[in-house]
């Protein structure tokens, strides 16, 4: 009876306090198990789905949105879009809002509809993911290639075929300059710098090709194919893959509305740029209509996707395609990167000139979320957000070895890069920089270097030392990521950007400081009135310095043009700008070698000259050593 009075005493606060906790709780994430399925009702992190929108919200913050333009949120469930919200301004100098209408750039998100594509027609029998790609290209279509290996449609979707990065070509400043897919393939042919099956690299090339292939064996353009046989299969009428947008002027035309920030909120002012090869990342539209895609990708159990004829087809293209070296962990299955949150996602970044987006869904619990921004490298929303909704991975979970931090610490070389080419100095001023934080995490320092990246990682959890690869020595010398391998740099090579800009300072310094003083020279005979034209050396002497310091200034040019996306042909009088000048050393320095010994000037002089040839060396065999003539 004392305990019925006293449970009935207290029985209000009580039922009011469990009310308070299941609320919140609702709103803190909880983390699934590894290999957990989420409760039916729930996010992968333990968020309720009746919560979901309030949890979103919350994100919202002020302090977010002032640095933020527009953000759009797709939610999808069991193969149902239950959540479509947007928020911020599409246009913040003109103060327009998003909304569910609102049209956002795919970037490589893109990508998705190549390799469902190739999969629709695997599905057919008119591709094989195992056969060479050029019995289905044209022959000799492929003009760069290095190695005889067989190039497969799975080291397309694996990116492991080989090619380096491209930096130019990829956009059009002009939309009458646009050529079609063909022909933008063969311009931006990149070269194919490591056997196909060894090394990956991300390579937008390699995705666009497989488009191509699409292409071919359809009979259709690639933008026809994927409209008619996946937007109009899914009622996506608000969805762009034409590079301008022809085969739905409406989409353009909404694309229009909206405008492309920094990662600061700073209007990028030619924020809409055509790209050569479409099918890499020029895919556009709402939200929704993305949303639809990945509710065909992730089904309800009891129901067949609407794009293939079986669900073998869908469960074949979810499945890993390929593991981290030496391990049994997925890293890529057919395109989709392989990440882990508190669940195992399939996922794919994007990013354009002023876009960022993120496609993440769990194939187990048929759960998936779509972030897309109008900023450029966005990060608190497509990856923060999508970390409070999947939740983050913890190494603990693992039950294997953790690796030991001091021996993965280091700077690594990315392998999507220019290997070859004047664009292969990009890379090296762009390392992944790996500092020991503790024995389970690491500080990993680095930005996208190019468009159409997977998002960048600011912190990495490593679950396994397999992740590393290491030499016969058992030092680590490579580490890999989803979509690309890194090297670790040793020897002169980790400090070549150290030598690099040394040598230029050094050069810099002694250029001025000859060119000044052959001014001054100049100027001394002009006021002594000194009969005769300036001495053969000393002509050549100013002639040399003068080029050198053009030449520095040629370099930046082209390395702001190149930042820029512009093509190679604007580029190319660059290139030829600096081959003159090592043709114009060695002149000097032939010069040097027929008239110094027979010249009458005094030994300083002598010794100036002398420099001066030196330093143009110098300057020549940076051009040579960075690429800096092709």
């Amino acid at each position: 009876m004392y305990m019925q009075r006293l449970f009935a005493l207290f029985k209000p606060p009580v039922i009011c306090l469990m009310a308070m906790l299941l609320l919140l709780s609702a709103g803190v994430p909880a983390y699934a198990a590894e290999g957990e399925v989420p409760a039916n009702d729930e996010s992968p992190s333990g968020i309720r789905l009746s919560s979901l929108e309030t949890v979103i919200d919350s994100y919202m913050t002020p302090a977010r949105m002032e640095t933020t333009g527009a953000v759009s949120v797709a939610i999808v469930k069991n193969g149902n879009i239950i959540l479509n919200k947007a928020y911020g301004l599409a246009d913040v100098e003109n103060n327009t809002a998003a909304d569910t209408d609102t049209v956002f750039e795919w970037g490589s998100v893109t990508k998705l509809l190549v390799w469902t594509s190739v999969m629709q027609l695997v599905e057919q029998g008119k591709l094989e993911l195992q056969t060479d790609i050029r019995e289905y290209l044209p022959e000799g279509f492929l003009k760069k290639l290095k190695y005889d290996e067989p190039i497969t449609l799975l080291n397309l979707m694996n990116h492991n075929a080989g090619w380096q990065e491209q930096y130019t070509g990829l956009y059009f400043l002009q939309e009458k300059d646009v050529p079609d897919l063909a022909e933008a393939l063969r311009i931006f042919e990149p070269r194919q710098a490591y056997k196909p099956g060894r090394v990956v690299a991300y390579s937008n090339y390699g995705a666009a090709l497989a488009g191509y292939i699409v292409e071919l064996q359809s009979g259709q353009s690639f933008y026809t194919y994927v409209n008619e046989h996946i937007f109009s299969v899914l009622g996506m009428e608000h969805t762009s893959i034409h590079p301008l947008q022809q085969d739905n002027l409406a989409a353009g035309i909404a694309r229009d509305r909206i405008q492309g920030y920094s990662s600061e909120r700073e209007l990028i002012r030619q924020n809409q740029l055509p790209i050569s090869i479409y099918p890499a990342g020029a895919a556009l539209g709402t939200t929704a209509d993305a949303a639809k895609f990945m509710a065909a990708i992730v089904p309800p159990a009891d129901s067949t996707s609407p794009l293939f004829q079986s669900n073998a087809t869908l469960e074949e293209m979810l499945t890993p395609s390929l593991m981290y070296e030496g391990t049994d962990m997925a890293r890529i299955a057919h395109g989709f990167l392989v990440n882990e949150h508190a669940v195992r996602t399939l996922e794919h970044g994007g990013n354009t000139t002023a876009f960022t987006s993120n496609f993440v869904f769990d194939p187990v619990s048929e759960f998936g979320m779509i972030v897309m921004t109008n900023q450029k490298n966005e990060g608190q929303f497509t990856t923060g957000l999508v970390d409070i909704v999947f939740g983050t991975y913890r190494p603990e979970t693992y039950s294997g070895k953790l690796p030991d931090t001091t021996e993965v610490a280091g700077t690594y070389l990315p392998a999507r890069r220019a290997v070859h080419g004047f664009g292969k100095m990009y890379a090296y001023f762009n390392t992944a920089d790996i500092v020991a934080v503790n024995n389970r995490t690491y500080n990993w320092n680095e930005q996208p270097s190019s468009q159409f990246a997977p998002d960048a990682y600011s912190k990495v959890y490593w679950s396994a030392n397999e992740y590393f690869v290491r030499n016969d020595q058992g030092e680590v010398e490579k580490l890999s990521i989803q979509s690309s391998d890194y090297f670790r740099l040793t020897g002169l090579a980790l400090y070549s950007v150290r030598i690099t800009l040394i040598a230029l300072v050094l050069g810099i310094t002694y250029t001025l400081f000859a060119l000044i003083n052959g001014l001054l020279h100049f100027s001394r005979r002009t006021f002594k009135r000194m009969a005769g034209s300036l001495p053969g050396l000393e002509k050549y002497h100013l002639i040399i310095n003068a080029s050198s310091l053009l030449l520095v200034l040629n370099i930046v040019i082209l390395a702001y043009r190149n930042i820029g996306l512009t093509s190679y042909a604007t580029v190319r009088v660059h290139l030829i700008i600096n081959i003159l000048y090592c043709l114009l050393t060695a002149g000097y320095i032939v010069m040097l070698l027929l008239k110094l010994r027979r010249s009458d000037s005094r030994r300083v002089r002598k010794v100036l000259y002398v420099l001066s040839g030196l330093s143009a060396v110098l300057f020549s065999a940076l051009i040579i050593g960075w690429d800096l003539y092709f």
